[in-house]
């Protein structure tokens, strides 16, 4: 057989858990958000929605053998409600196409070593399909500059960076008490030396939450109440918590629910949602009570307990607190981690749009934002 790119159906791919399984583990890509629990409960739960259409592909060598996969699909927009733009999107953000969670570290999966041959194979096959751009959202460095390359040589494509943003990874692997240290004043006092005001005076305690579907819902159900109060909406809708049911009840071997609550007595005052994957943890989401005690920040005291629970499990060697930053302040750039940059970026093909995305280079950056939102580029 030899080397070729196959498009892959929407039964195949519920049934590719095990094969993507082991080709993410033989690859450099993320172990939770490139994952097939992740790629296709997302794919579930928002494909209809946003009449989206796959295009997952899978690239097998002479031996008929899965080396990557481009995890895919197409989306049609028009333009003043006169101009067709077909789009290439990765599974799991749906950019300027409506709500739903947020993808990151999002890449080609390749086997270890066949980054540039895969690249290349599904770079050729795309170049034969029509579309008018591709995006790829909140990647990083390396997880487009290959295949960037690979559409520019194949496609004629040209590479737009639509946004970027800031994350912060912590590494875990040295000492607890010696990362603590080096941290700010006021930021040590919040995240572990007022303990005592939350165990002892409070009666406070940290527990997991139950791992069934039930334990998930209410889970899910507190955190957005407490989400509601501090930004005036919960931070996961109906589809999104449809979204996150699929997601835990479908976890590999290799990833791990890590949902917690603090509670004072019997009462729910912090919600974390956090899950393992590989050797990292991610933080997905937090939600917790803004007026419980003046001394206490219950969200930074919650992490706490979770980064110090990463750091005492050898099997762990980051935190990753993702992209984003907080209602007032990049917060998570106290906590002395690794920086971490998120791109946008868009790879365009139609002639018309290189120029349009070129004009817009001298244009002031919010006025470019409301001209491309109002259009939907």
């Amino acid at each position: 057989m030899p080397l070729e790119v196959r498009a892959i159906s929407e039964e195949q791919f519920r049934g590719l858990g095990e094969s993507w399984h082991d080709l993410l583990s033989h690859s450099a890509e993320d172990p939770l958000f490139m994952s097939w629990p992740w790629m296709f409960s997302w794919w579930e739960t928002w494909a209809k929605v946003y009449d989206l259409q796959l295009l997952l592909l899978g690239a097998y060598d002479e031996d008929g053998e899965l080396i990557g996969l481009a995890p895919l699909y197409l989306h049609d927009l028009n333009a003043l409600g006169k101009f067709r733009i077909r789009r290439i999107h990765f599974i799991g953000n749906a950019w300027r196409i409506g709500p739903s969670v947020r993808t990151e570290y999002v890449g080609l999966i390749s086997r270890k070593g066949k980054e540039l041959l895969v690249s290349r194979m599904i770079a050729s096959y795309l170049a034969a399909q029509q579309w008018d751009e591709l995006v790829v959202c909140d990647t990083v460095m390396g997880g487009h500059e290959i295949f960037g390359q690979a559409l520019c040589n194949e496609a004629g494509t040209s590479a737009f960076v639509r946004a970027e943003t800031a994350g912060v990874c912590l590494d875990t692997e040295r000492g607890f008490a010696d990362w603590l240290s080096g941290l700010g004043q006021n930021t040590r006092l919040k995240l572990y030396n007022r303990r005592s005001i939350f165990e002892v005076h409070s009666g406070g305690s940290i527990e997991e939450c139950q791992f069934t579907s039930e334990g998930y819902f209410d889970f899910f159900r507190g955190l957005n109440a407490f989400h509601q109060v501090r930004w005036g909406k919960p931070c996961f809708d109906q589809k999104a918590v449809q979204f996150h049911l699929r997601l835990l009840a479908r976890l590999s071997p290799n990833q791990k629910p890590k949902l917690s609550i603090l509670k004072a007595g019997s009462e729910p005052v912090s919600y974390l949602y956090d899950i393992q994957a590989g050797t990292k943890v991610y933080n997905l989401q937090a939600g917790y009570s803004e007026v419980f005690h003046k001394k206490l920040s219950l969200g930074t005291l919650h992490l706490g307990y979770a980064i110090e629970d990463a750091f005492s499990d050898a099997g762990i060697m980051h935190y990753d607190f993702l992209a984003g930053c907080g209602k007032n302040s990049f917060y998570k750039s106290r906590f002395k981690g690794k920086l971490v940059t998120f791109k946008t970026v868009e790879f365009v093909r139609s002639p018309w749009l290189k120029l349009a995305y070129r004009y817009q280079s001298w244009l002031p950056r919010r006025l470019k934002s409301r001209i491309n939102r109002s259009l939907g580029l």
